[in-house]
Order: C-alpha cells, then structure tokens, then sequence
C-alpha cells in the first residue's frame, strides 16, 4: 500500500524523516528507552542513543519555542488593550490629536502572531484611508519584524537577536518605567540573581602543605583552573565528523529497511491508484549514494595526494621542479660517462695523495713525540725509584717502631697494667684507640653516677641506716679532693662498696656443703642485696646454680631476717627439680608449687592472700596467665631461672614482669649470656637495672662501634689490640653485676671426670642389614608377598650406616617386619647392641643410686628409648 511523505512546515528536517508525528506518547516511549540505555552504560555515540537523543532535543526545542511564541501572544494582547482603553478615554475627553489617532489606530490594527483576522473595535474610525497611510514608518518596521519572526517560529528555526531586541524593547522600557505596571510574567522573566561575594580560586591552594598531607589522598584538593579552556578545534571537528557519520549509517539503515514495493499515489489528481515508481527511484539513488561513502573518500584522499603535489610544485623556491628534462641519447650517455669517470678519477688520485701526505705528518710527529716521551720517562722513573727506595726505608724504619710499640702496648694490656698502657699509648698518639679509650671512659664513668643514684634511691626508698649515705658522702668527697691527681674511679669498687664476707653457709641449708666457689657465688649475691643492686649468675651449666640460689634464699631468711617472699620463675620442665632440690637442701622453707589445673592454683591463690609462704615456685606461663593474682604480692627478691629468655626485652613475659610485678630485687639464672649480639646482652641488664642501662641504643654505640664518629667513610675492622680493649672494657663494665664461672676455672673444687668408650656389638639383625647397606646401598624388606623389595630414597649413605648402628628400627620398614604392633618389648633392646647394653647397665646404677644423664643425637632414638 503507497503512503503519502509531506514535509510540514513548523518541523526539522531530520527529526521528520525520523520521526513524522511526535506524539506524547511517543515521546514518552523515547525518553524511557533513552534513560534505560543511559543507566545501562551505553555511550552517547551509539547511532540508536544520538538519534532517540536528537528526538527529545527537537521536542524540547519546540516545547520551549510554543512557550515564548505563548508569551510574546499574551504580551501583545495586553500591551493593545492597554493603548484600546487610553484612546477611549482620550475619545471621551476630546484631547486625542489626529497624528495620535492615527498612530493608535495602526498599532491597533497589527495583527496577532498567529495570524487570525481582528474584528475592528468601535474606537477605530471608519474612514477610507488605506492602512500605510494609518501606520508610521516605526510601526510598519515593527510589523514586518513580527512577520519576520512569524515566519522564523513556522519554520521551527531561532529568531535573530537582532529581531528580537527590535521586538522587546518595548517590554524592556515598560518594565524599567516604574509608573507603568509590569506584568508577572515579564517580571519573573527579567528577575536575575544578584551575587553578593565572591570567592577567589586561589584561595583555595593551601599557603603550606606538609609531605604526609599530600601522601593521603583526600588532602590531594582539585582546584579549578583560573581560566576558562579553550575550544579543541581537533576535538570539535572528530565530533562532527562523527556526527555525520552516525546520522549518514542511521540513514542508510532506514533505506536498508524500506519495502521493495514503496510507492506515492497523488489523489488530487486522479480517484484510482496509478503506479508511481518516483518515490522508490529516489530513495534507491539516495541509498546508492550513501554506498559510495568509502569511494568518495578513496577519491578525496587521492585528490589530496595530489594536490599536495601540485601545491609543492607551485609554492616551492626550488627551480630545478621545473625544469623539463632533456630526453639523452645513448651517445651523449656513453660521453657523459666516460667524462664522469676521468673527473671521479682524477678527485680520488688527488685525494689519496693528500690523504699519504697526512699520514707520513702523522707518523713523523708521533716518533717525535715518542722519542721526547721515552727520554722524559727515563728521567722520572730514575727520580721516582730514588723517592721509593728513600720513603720505604722510612716506613720500615717507622714500622717497625710503630710494631714494637704495638707488641708493648699488648703485652701491658694483657698483663692488665693499665697505666703502662696509657703511658705507651700517650707515646704512640693513636687516635683511634684513644678515641676508642675516651668514649669507654666518659661511659663508664655515666654508670658509675647512675650506679651512685640507684644506691641511694634504693637507700631512700627502703629506709637503709645512715651509715651508708654517709658513706657515700665520704667517697665522694675522696673522690673530689682526688680528682685533681686522677680521674680513674674504681668502677667495681663504687658498685660493691659495701663488703660482707660470707665463710659459711646458713644452718638450714642442710642438704650438703657448698663448695668453695659456690660460697664465692653466695657471697657476690650478698653483695648485690648489701648494695641494692641486681645482678646475673651465669655460670656455665653443671656448677650448681640452682644450690647458690636456694642457699642465698637461706642465707637471706637466716641473717637478714628477710622472710620474703621470694618469687623464682623457671621453665615448666625444670620446675620438678627446684621442687626437689628446695626439700632436699631447705625443708624448713615453707613453699607454693604453682602450678596444676585451675581449682588446685585457685587453693594456692588462697594461701598466697594470706601470705602463708616464703617462696613460690612457678612458670612463665603462670606469670603471664594468673598476672592479676600473682602481681598484687609485692615481692621481695625475683629469681629467673633460664634468664636467656629475657633476651627479647619486648617479649610478652619481660613486657608483664617488668609493668606488673613490683620486686625490691631481680636475680637473672643463665648459662649463655655472652653472645654475639649487644642488643640482648642489653635487655638483660635492663631487666635487672633498668635505671642504670637505660638506651640499647648508646650502649651499642658504646662497644659495637666505636669509630661511627671518626670521620671515616669506610667500614673499620678492630685490631687484635682494639678488639682486647674492647673486651676488657665490655668486661669492666659487667663485673659488678654479671658472675660467671667455668668449669676449668673451678675444676679444683670438681671430682675427677672419667671418661670410657665401650664399643658395642652388633645384633644379628643390624649385622644383616649392614651388610646389604655397604654392599647393595639398599635395605632388602619383604613386600608381604614373599617377595623383597628395596628401600627407596635412601640418599647419604653414611648417614644412613649411623642410624642404623644405633637402632634398626629408625627405618619404619623394617620395624613393620619385625613389631608390626609397635609395642613395648624385647624386640626393642634385643635388636640393638646399644640398647641391649644399657638394658644391662642401668638396672645397676639405679640400684646403686647413681643418676644417668644421656644425650642423643636423633629424636628417633630418643622416641625409641622412651
């Protein structure tokens, strides 16, 4: 069936082809596919999205143009009832001249926008004087502006500015006159907003902002730009091109979807349908069009190149473009050729020989210069081996007195004379030792006033007789009136300088008797407790520090008259023992065991309250689990067994022990405190004299490196000499409160060791599986189907030869064979020569009340064992 396709005036173009009735519901359709793409994330260029886009657009447009056209309506209607009422008043009074008639007239007799016919009103005359001769020229020109803009408002198109100041101006001059009144369309039409401040964009730069203000990323403000940006006349063209290219493809599409068989019947012209092929051919031609898009722009990119060429030939300076080449003949090539060649020749003889000449100059100046160069050479190696054999006779003669004085200075300090060393070091004028000697001094003498303040703060805050502070009074007047014949303080001296010599143990220490370096130990505690200091006893393990620390328990409850309590914390597997020792050397002692479930240690918390106790004995764990009980005792002397743990000085047990726990004394048990690590070496001292040791930090400077100030660049390496020094001064400075004792130093006062290696024969099962190792490196096991296999995996062999010299049953295959139930029995110590040994051995030495200490090397031995 043919339609009809009108274009209707008051429509855009494109909008009508699209779309030939916007209706309301239709427009409502449009802006819900509209807003729906939007949300779903589909780009504004997308040929569907731009087209429903460029719909709701016109239909704005049109909207908005009704609306002004509605205005400018109401506008003239008011403005001509307005001049209709003040000429019938101006009738009535007879005050009207004829000119004013005349032009009221004409101004009543413009026509309405809309073009209806205005019936005349009794007011205007009826005479027959045409209507130019009833208008002024102003008013004819404000007529035909308004046919004008009529006109424009038809063809849906924007009115001219121009047009429309001509055509407001009079609504302009009503709504500034203040006698006449404005309408409430116009007012609400040229009510503007007024600004009442201003703010600068530079404000909003911060004067200062700091580095870690601009790290965080809300502090990263985006300031406006202070002008405005400039128009991207690339960016604009792109979108153009864009546009047109959406709009030539939104076409085509439509063509694309046509009927075959469109067509038009005209039915002014004839009743019956006539076949009009028109419409069709014109819609073909248009779609064939739009196919030869991409020739076009072959063709235009072609016609581009060349014009580029004929652009370059016409506006170029160089003449030879121009120039119409001569066609040659072969005989005129051949000459030219042939001149060529002789010209090129002649240019390469001549450069070859201007080339040797320069190369011969070369080459006589270089042998000159070599020459000049040798014999200056021998001069200054003659001159320079005079000034070696000269400076190194001086530096060997300066060597070796630097040596000899060295092995002096050594001999000194490891004879321990201190004053011949600072004699032969004041000679040699070493500045790297006698830095090195100044920062230990000025370091120890700090410890020595901080040792000072600990005593005497410990005296107040304990009440200590008057004695001592007037002891101390009386040192340190000695030492001021000294201080001008020398400056050394005898730092051990300052620290024990209350002495109590101990020559027997206390009576209810009744275990056994202490031997002589054990008293020594006693007494060097008793020091520490005299003096209000602490200290640690690092005693290498087997020297009995668990019996020192029991008898100075003793000793403090027997003739100080100290009751407690004691506090001693040791790790969960020793506890049993202290448990033992206690009543094996102090029965009288009354003790907790704290340990156990939670209703036995709340039995202990009980006796604790009341205090009916000297010493408990508990764990680490304790310590930290039960803090709220343990930690309202305020404990007389603390006691840490394996002290070595207190190494980590943030640890969570010495961080609860040393803000929790009030203690008047703090004991340190180890056997490892000198490692290869100040820092806590540190955090040991500090845990016992946390007032004295104070900063990890000076104290690693102090003797770990102590050149960092020396103005060298390069790391130091200590000498043999240095390293002494800074033992001897590291020992120094822990004598007072570090006692520690090895065995071949008190091995006087130890039994005789005995030592015996039995060799142990083989049982007849490892013999076997000996034999298969060093013959086939491999076990032969059965596979539960009588048949044998290898063992796999089996990698080191010696190592493998040791397990099996100390239990075949390492090897969990051969223990299936021979235990498959993996009991308890005598297959355990029959199948070793080891085991079958100590099955013999120890019934003995338990029957004769010996104690058997083993060490093993592997945790599967140890398991079997157990």
């Amino acid at each position: 069936m043919a339609s009809v396709q009108q274009q209707q005036p008051g429509m855009n173009m494109n909008a009508q082809a699209n779309h030939p009735q916007l209706t309301k519901e239709y427009l409502t359709q449009t802006y819900q596919l509209y807003t729906q793409a939007k949300a779903q994330g589909v780009p504004d260029t997308d040929p569907e999205q731009l087209k429903r886009g460029k719909i709701l657009a016109f239909a704005r447009q049109r909207s908005e143009m009704a609306k002004r056209q509605m205005q400018m309506r109401q506008q003239q209607m008011q403005a001509q009832q307005q001049r209709q009422q003040q000429q019938g008043q101006q009738q009535q009074n007879g005050q009207l001249p004829q000119e004013q008639n005349g032009a009221l007239n004409g101004s009543a007799a413009v026509q309405p926008t809309n073009g209806a016919a205005q019936q005349p009103t009794p007011q205007q005359p009826s005479s027959g004087v045409s209507k130019e001769a009833l208008l002024s020229n102003d008013q004819q020109n404000t007529l035909r502006q308004q046919l004008s803009a009529f006109n424009y408002l038809q063809k849906n198109m924007p009115i001219p500015q121009n047009i429309q100041d001509s055509l407001f101006q009079s609504q302009k001059t009503t709504a500034a006159d203040p006698s006449k009144p404005a309408s409430p369309a116009t007012q609400a039409s040229t009510k503007t907003h007024r600004f009442q401040s201003f703010k600068d964009p530079h404000a909003l730069i911060p004067s200062t902002i700091s580095y870690l203000d601009h790290t965080r990323r809300d502090q990263r403000q985006i300031i406006p730009s202070i002008m405005p940006l400039g128009i991207d006349v690339d960016r604009a063209r792109e979108e153009r091109e864009a546009i047109m290219y959406n709009r030539i493809m939104a076409r085509k599409s439509e063509l694309d979807k046509l009927p075959a068989n469109i067509g038009s019947w005209d039915t002014t012209s004839s009743t019956v349908p006539v076949d009009n092929g028109r419409l069709k051919l014109k819609a073909l031609i248009e779609h064939k069009m739009l196919n030869l898009l991409p020739k076009q722009r072959q063709m235009r990119a072609n016609v581009s190149r060349e014009m580029m060429q004929s652009d370059n030939l016409a506006m170029t300076a160089n003449r030879a473009l121009y120039r119409r080449i001569k066609k040659q003949s072969l005989r005129e090539a051949r000459i030219t050729e042939k001149l060529e060649k002789q010209q090129q020749d002649a240019h390469e003889s001549k450069e070859k020989k201007k080339h040797n000449d320069f190369l011969r100059s070369v080459l006589s100046h270089g042998s000159e210069l070599k020459a000049s160069a040798a014999n200056q050479r021998t001069r200054i190696q003659k001159l320079g081996r005079l000034m070696q054999t000269t400076h190194a006779n001086i530096e060997k003669e300066e060597q070796k007195r630097i040596e000899r004085t060295a092995k002096q200075r050594l001999q000194a300090l490891k004879a321990n004379d201190e004053e011949t060393y600072l004699k032969l070091l004041g000679q040699a004028k070493d500045s790297r030792i006698s830095h090195l000697l100044k920062q230990t001094d000025g370091f120890l003498d700090q410890l020595a006033a901080s040792v000072k303040e600990q005593q005497r703060g410990a005296a107040r805050r304990y009440g200590h007789v008057e004695e001592e502070e007037e002891e101390e009074d009386e040192v340190d007047g000695d030492d001021e009136d000294g201080e001008g014949k020398s400056r050394k303080v005898d730092y051990y001296e300052v620290a024990h300088k209350i002495k109590e010599e101990v020559t027997k143990q206390a009576d209810i220490l009744v275990g056994g008797t202490l031997k002589e370096y054990q008293l020594k130990g006693l007494q060097w505690m008793i020091s520490l407790y005299n003096n209000n200091l602490n200290g640690i006893l690092a005693d290498e393990m087997g020297l009995g520090k668990t019996i020192q620390t029991i008898s100075l328990i003793t000793y403090l409850i027997e003739k100080k008259r100290q009751p407690g309590p004691y506090l001693v914390i040791v790790p969960l597997s020793t506890l049993t023992n202290w448990n033992n020792e206690f009543d094996k050397w102090a029965p009288s002692v009354s003790k907790i065991v704290y340990k156990g479930p939670p209703a036995q240690r709340k039995t202990h918390q009980n006796q604790i309250r009341y205090g009916n106790f000297q010493v408990l004995l508990t764990t680490y764990e304790f310590i930290i689990k039960d803090r709220p009980v343990l930690s309202k005792i305020k404990w007389l002397h603390m006691i840490v067994d394996e002290g070595h743990r207190m190494k980590n000085a943030n640890s969570k047990l010495s961080s609860t022990i040393t803000q929790y726990y009030t203690t008047r004394y703090r004991l340190i048990l180890t056997g490892t405190p000198l490692q290869n690590n100040l820092p806590e070496l540190w955090a040991l001292l500090n845990f016992v004299l946390p007032t004295i040791f104070k900063s990890v930090k000076s104290f690693d400077e102090w003797f770990n490196t102590p050149f960092a100030n020396t103005g060298g660049q390069d790391k130091m390496e200590l000498s043999e000499e240095e390293q002494l020094l800074v033992i001897r001064r590291l020992h120094k400075v822990l004598r007072p409160f570090l006692l520690r004792r090895l065995k071949k130093d008190v091995e006087k006062d130890l039994p005789d060791k005995q030592e015996r290696v039995i060799k142990c024969n083989f049982s007849a099962l490892q013999a076997k599986l000996y034999k298969q190792l060093v013959s086939h490196n491999r076990l032969m096991v059965s596979d539960g189907k009588g048949g044998k296999t290898g063992l796999r995996g089996l990698s080191n062999m010696l190592m493998q030869l040791r397990k099996l010299c100390n239990h075949p049953f390492v090897f969990e295959e051969v223990e299936d064979q021979i235990n498959p139930g993996r009991g308890t029995n005598d297959t355990l110590w029959r199948t070793a020569g080891k085991f079958e040994l100590l099955d013999r051995i120890l019934p003995k030495f338990e029957k004769s009340g010996h104690r058997v200490l083993m060490f093993f090397q592997m945790t599967q031995i140890m398991n079997i064992m157990e």
